[in-house]
């Protein structure tokens, strides 16, 4: 998420290259060449990104409601600054300072949140972004061939202004192109998948640790918290049958530099923040008791070892088809200003296949809050024992399999505070 000293640069710098591209290639190239009906087409287009973007600015992203209460079985997710619950995919923005329904980043060329009622017209203002730049993009092309084929003829008859004008505008029409287009199909995956970026961001850091101890006392912990007994053992629904100890990686093979970089995952909890209190009890002695009990546990104990990541359900997931109506409401109000997404944005159901098979049955996502669950560093024969493949491996090397949920980033270094998030509030506490 980009930072601007200015706010309000956010949408100034929009709103001057919307206007300058649109109006100035109008004005310089456009009506010497096309009819008065592609002319009345093309502004219809440049209408079409204004009333989006405005809409994507002015409307509410949706806030819950203030005497909204946890269902049974859901987290017990309280806001500090709001004083109130927090509904599933519910997350307090430090900009906004206000809780947002399946908050998907903030924005700040919007200079407002993208969240359950304003994503369609958020996506609406990229879809005709692109097709405006699309269309422009066309003609320009078809003016460069022009003066191609008049390569021969005197100079003096080529209007200079209108040369320049296609000089100029060409690369932006361009650039606005592609950047949109690749945020659009970003955005589009996302939604397919039933999730929103923080959610994608979620399941990245879920899959980075799957393999770890934090992730697996946390799940442990939240499931006793849920269900009052133990994780019961899991079996995969793939096809990859369990590895034998005998095919471990031997350690000799492994990189002795790589395998301290996980004292340095270590070092990440003691700079993440700690979460502030949500007005909700704490269940810290519990999680003591916890955490003691499974100090003398080999790490087989605690990892399931025929569980993958494949096995594991996200709970909102009802379909490409059943996403694309959750998020943008009936597929006839895609392309009109005033569409709404399906839903109120804070009674949420989850997917009859998720009631149906998921082996957790744990709200998302399924390690909670626990940020205090406390493990030692594994040791040579834990690792041996615990490898199964290079793929495994990467991951338990990686500094970030025992960081925090506050402290961890993805790939590309974004962190929940990047999506804005307020992080102290990121944490789900109990059930």
């Amino acid at each position: 998420m980009h930072e601007f000293r200015w706010p309000l640069l956010g949408v100034i710098i929009p709103v001057l290259i919307i206007g300058f591209t649109a109006y100035g290639s109008h004005y310089f190239i456009l009506r010497h060449h096309l009819s008065t009906t592609q002319q009345v087409i093309y502004e219809c287009f440049a209408s079409m990104i204004w009333i989006s973007y405005i809409m994507a600015i002015y409307t509410s992203p949706g806030h819950p409601p203030k005497d909204y209460t946890p269902k049974k079985g859901e987290w017990k997710r309280y806001c500090t600054k709001c004083q109130s619950y927090k509904p599933p995919r519910t997350h307090h923005c430090s900009k906004c300072n206000r809780c947002i329904m399946e908050m998907d980043h903030h924005c700040p060329w919007t200079l407002n949140c993208v969240g359950a009622n304003n994503l369609p017209h958020f996506m609406r203002f990229l879809f005709w972004v692109i097709v405006g730049t699309a269309y422009l993009f066309v003609q320009l092309c078809e003016r460069i061939v022009g003066y191609y084929d008049d390569s021969d003829k005197p100079m003096y008859l080529i209007k200079r202004s209108e040369l320049v004008a296609v000089v100029v505008f060409t690369p932006i029409d361009l650039f606005i192109l592609l950047s949109i287009t690749v945020l659009f199909i970003r955005c589009l995956i996302n939604i397919g998948k039933g999730m929103t970026q923080i959610e994608i961001w979620e399941w990245d850091r879920i899959d980075s640790q799957f393999y770890s101890k934090r992730l697996w006392k946390s799940i442990r912990l939240s499931y006793k918290q849920s269900y009052g007994k133990e994780l019961p053992q899991l079996t995969t629904w793939t096809n990859r049958a369990p590895v034998n100890d005998d095919d471990a990686l031997p350690m000799e093979e492994m990189n002795q530099h790589e395998i301290n970089e996980i004292g340095e995952g270590e070092a990440l909890d003691g700079v993440a923040t700690e979460s502030q209190s949500r007005g909700v009890e704490s269940d810290a002695t519990a999680q003591q008791e916890f955490n003691n009990d499974d100090d003398d546990e080999d790490e087989e104990d605690i990892v399931p070892q025929n569980f993958t990541i494949d096995d594991l359900m996200f709970p909102y997931d009802y379909g490409v088809w059943g996403n694309l109506k959750h998020f943008l409401g009936s597929p006839f109000m895609w392309l009109v200003p005033w569409g709404k997404p399906k839903g109120n944005g804070y009674d949420l159901e989850p997917s009859s296949d998720y009631k149906e098979d998921d082996q957790l049955g744990l709200p998302w996502p399924p390690d909670g809050g626990n940020q205090n669950i406390t493990i030692s560093p594994p040791s040579d024969d834990e690792l041996k024992r615990g490898i199964r493949n290079y793929s495994q491996l990467k991951k338990q090397l990686d500094p970030r399999s025992n960081a925090k949920r506050s402290s961890w980033h993805n790939d590309t270094g974004e962190r929940l505070l990047d999506y804005g998030v307020y992080v102290d509030d990121s944490d789900d506490d109990k059930l």
